[in-house]
């Protein structure tokens, strides 16, 4: 009987802890260390939110909506660049529980490796050159 108690427990705890949110930061910025052209910025961005799944559609000149849809979760996102910097800021969610300045931790999961991976398409880029 205690064994039960204690494996419900666990599961409950294990439970609270997936269901964690953290504080939303509405805008990501970071610098592009490489001497790209904008139409390869936006190859890069492209192509590194198309291998994560995000639906990427060019918006004009500088500008990229990102969609991210994973099982019932969806991530609204605006991608912004120029030769110094790429911006990835927050426009809209559903089923991620942003409230109070908060949003479920996988949020920034889903952020993170798309800025490494754009940071990685930019160096691939400017490789082949």
């Amino acid at each position: 009987m205690q064994f039960w108690k204690l494996i419900s427990a666990a599961a409950l705890a294990l439970a609270l802890t997936a269901c964690q949110s953290t504080p939303l930061q509405q805008v990501y910025t970071d610098p592009v260390p490489y001497n790209l052209t904008e139409p390869q910025l936006e190859q890069a961005i492209l192509q590194a939110g198309a291998g994560r799944g995000w639906l990427m559609t060019p918006q004009g000149p500088g500008k990229i909506h990102a969609e991210l849809n994973i099982r019932s979760h969806k991530v609204i996102t605006s991608v912004t660049y120029n030769p110094q910097s790429f911006s990835i800021t927050y426009v809209d969610s559903v089923n991620m529980d942003a409230k109070k300045g908060k949003i479920h931790r996988q949020y920034v999961n889903w952020v993170t490796n798309l800025r490494q991976d754009i940071r990685v398409r930019m160096n691939q880029l400017s490789l082949a050159k």
